[in-house]
């Protein structure tokens, strides 16, 4: 995701995943080769965040690892 409120840690060669909006889904697609980048810090609370923000709005955070899909839980 090139965005510029997001930090160097997002550059998809440092991340290992590269994250994109599409309304109100936001996909995350993680390199198959660190499937659990997703899973660490920071991006780990970044995507809850993302996930509870877009439920407020209908919306998800769905993550894609090989043929493995995982959608982000939101917090209460």
């Amino acid at each position: 995701m090139r965005d510029p409120k997001l930090g160097p840690e997002w550059d998809p060669v440092v991340a290992k995943m590269m994250a994109y909006g599409q309304g109100d889904q936001f996909t995350v697609l993680v390199d198959p080769d660190h499937p659990q980048a997703w899973r660490e810090e920071p991006y780990a609370s970044q995507l809850t965040a993302w996930a509870t923000d877009a439920a407020g709005r209908g919306g998800y955070v769905i993550v894609f690892v090989g043929d493995d899909v995982y959608k982000v839980a939101p917090t209460n």
